[in-house]
């Protein structure tokens, strides 16, 4: 794979920066547009930021294709100097217009979980095959550079191809390369789940790898990039394993083995966010949350495992997942 090495790359991506205090944690804007308001957006965007962390993750598609105008409204003047953004191409956005009904449909789907289900149940149907090749990833990432206000992204990625997409990755490197030639993109690579990440990975995708990981899943290490960032650590995992604790005797086991109180949501996301920290040492983790009092603690645990900080209850934790679930080999260990 074509890389010019460490510096580039952590001059792109600001969770590998080691200037960083909160060094491994980027923050995933996702879920951004569920937030009601302006004003509740920037103040998320803003708690981050004073917390430590300076990289962004965005995509075309967030909110509907609105998210990258409210990370660029919060990145505007000096600010974009301080953090850096990666954005992503290749899944339609939607229509604008949707967009505004999100955060109030949204609302209405948490007061009615049977209709929440429903759409979910919906949305994890089969998918169109996509084509991702470079006319669409230029005409992309012009359309995120008049979003975001700026004339750069840090890092552009592939957003989430899949096993029957087709994927031009020659024309795309191609462009790629030219547009780091002339600093409109600082690096790019692939995102999404892990099988067909690592497969692009290794035919020269690029020099960051960014991959759902999670502690039912882990991701190993791999030759394949030399940055890599892991995603989705808590959204799956968390609900997966607070449904199998709902059993009073499970919970109580797990308590006693790990010393916390695992009744605890907190605990919890604690104890699988610094899981994904400790298994990707030479990488990053994004953490996404649209409640602000969230993200001081998780620049905490950031902060502990940078500083080697260890968390004893980790192993036992790990060790109750393995008994009760079994958890597969690391995909690309």
């Amino acid at each position: 794979m074509a890389t010019d090495g460490p510096t580039r790359i952590d001059a792109a991506v600001g969770l590998l920066d080691p200037s960083n205090e909160v060094v491994r944690l980027g923050f995933g804007c996702a879920g951004l547009m569920q937030l009601p308001s302006r004003r509740a957006r920037q103040r998320l965007l803003g708690e981050a930021f004073e917390r430590g962390i300076n990289h962004f993750d965005v995509a075309r598609m967030y909110g509907l294709g609105m998210a990258e105008a409210e990370l660029g409204r919060f990145a505007m003047g000096r600010r974009r100097e301080q953090i850096t953004i990666a954005t992503k191409f290749g899944i339609d956005a939607g229509s604008p217009r949707l967009a505004r009904l999100q955060a109030p449909a949204r609302l209405a789907l948490a007061k009615v979980p049977a209709l929440r289900d429903a759409v979910r149940r919906g949305a994890d149907g089969p998918r169109e095959r996509r084509r991702y090749d470079a006319a669409g990833a230029r005409a992309s990432l012009e359309t995120s550079l008049r979003q975001l206000g700026s004339d750069h992204v840090d890092v552009f990625f592939v957003h989430d191809p899949g096993p029957g997409d087709e994927v031009d990755l020659e024309g795309i490197g191609e462009l790629c390369e030219e547009l780091v030639e002339r600093g409109t993109v600082r690096a790019w690579g692939i995102s999404g789940d892990p099988d067909p990440c690592l497969a692009l990975a290794e035919a020269d995708a690029g020099t960051v790898l960014q991959v759902r990981d999670d502690v039912f899943a882990p991701v190993g290490d791999s030759s394949a990039a030399p940055s890599r960032i892991g995603f989705g650590v808590l959204a799956t995992a968390l609900p997966r394993i607070q449904r199998h604790l709902a059993d009073d005797s499970r919970r109580r086991r797990w308590s006693a083995a790990t010393g916390r109180d695992c009744s605890r949501a907190e605990v919890l996301a604690a104890l699988l966010l610094r899981d994904a920290l400790e298994r990707n040492r030479g990488g990053g983790v994004l953490f996404a949350t649209t409640r602000r009092e969230r993200l001081g603690a998780a620049a905490a645990i950031a902060v502990q495992v940078a500083s080697g900080s260890e968390e004893p209850a980790l192993e036992a934790f790990r060790g109750c997942v393995r008994a009760d679930f079994g958890v597969p080999e690391a995909v690309g260990g």
